[in-house]
This record gives C-alpha cells, sequence and structure tokens, in this order.
C-alpha cells in the first residue's frame, strides 16, 4: 500500500515548468530518417531550437530536445492510447523517464509524463518535456537539500 501512495503522490507531483514546447516541424520519410526541428522556451522565457534526425519522427523529436536540454536520460517507457475514434482522435502518451547521474550511471528515480493532442508526435513530445520537467525540479530541489545539508 505504501508503494501505491508514493506513486501517486509523484504522479500528481506537477514540477514548475524548466522547459516549454514552442514549436516543433517535422518532416517524415518511408526510406530516410525522420527530422525534427523543436523549438523550447527555457524558464527565462529564451528560445531554443535544435533539429535531429531519427528512425521515426517521435525518436528525432526527443533526441532534438535532448540536444537542446543536455540532460542525460533514459526512456525506459513510451506508450499511447487514443481517448476518441476517427481521424481527429486524441492521442493520449505516456513516457517514463530515468534521469542519469553526472558520472554517466543511471539514478534510480523514475519520472513520468503524459500528453494528449491529434497529432501523435505533439503528444509524445508534451509527455516527454513534463517528465523531463520534473527530474529537473527534481533533481535541484534535491541537490539543493543536499547542500544545505553539508557541514560549512
Amino acid at each position: 500500500m505504501e508503494t501505491h501512495n508514493m506513486r501517486l503522490r509523484l504522479e500528481v507531483f506537477q514540477p514548475e515548468a524548466v522547459w516549454k514546447l514552442l514549436d516543433i516541424q517535422i518532416i517524415c520519410a518511408t526510406i530516410e530518417f525522420s527530422t525534427a526541428t523543436v523549438t523550447l522556451a527555457d524558464a527565462d522565457g529564451k528560445e531554443h531550437c535544435a533539429c535531429s534526425r531519427g528512425t521515426c519522427p517521435v525518436k528525432s523529436a526527443f533526441k532534438a530536445v535532448d540536444l537542446i536540454v543536455k540532460e542525460p536520460m533514459t526512456l525506459l517507457e513510451y506508450s499511447m492510447d487514443t481517448a476518441t475514434e476517427g481521424t481527429d482522435a486524441i492521442a493520449t502518451t505516456r513516457v517514463l523517464v530515468r534521469g542519469n547521474a553526472l558520472t554517466g550511471e543511471e539514478v534510480q528515480r523514475n519520472f513520468s509524463g503524459t500528453g494528449a493532442r491529434m497529432n501523435v508526435v505533439v503528444s509524445g513530445l508534451e509527455a516527454y518535456i513534463e517528465a523531463l520537467n520534473k527530474m529537473l525540479d527534481f533533481k535541484e530541489k534535491f541537490l539543493l537539500k543536499t547542500s544545505k545539508s553539508l557541514p560549512e
């Protein structure tokens, strides 16, 4: 029961947005790599843009975000469902990521994000950015807490 309550608290946790999606442009290809150009705004509102190629539109978009943010993390899970039917269906996407320590080792804490849009790439990207923001917020608070507890 304690684990379930802990998961519930973590799912409800909504961090301050460090990064916000402003724009995405995707070029899909059947034979070649897909290309994504992503524009994010940081906490100060400054725009950052990156372009990346990947084996699918979602992967190329995630890689573009990684180029901007420069925060190592591992994608553990990517799942998508539709809330409605038809060509204008809403895609609900959930991602689960794990941050990496500065040493390159994985930190044993997972962060989830969800997105819901008609465009499956945007839905996935919003979920990825939400999980990223949770991870960064946790990391900042953890480092702040740790630095306060260190002897001077």
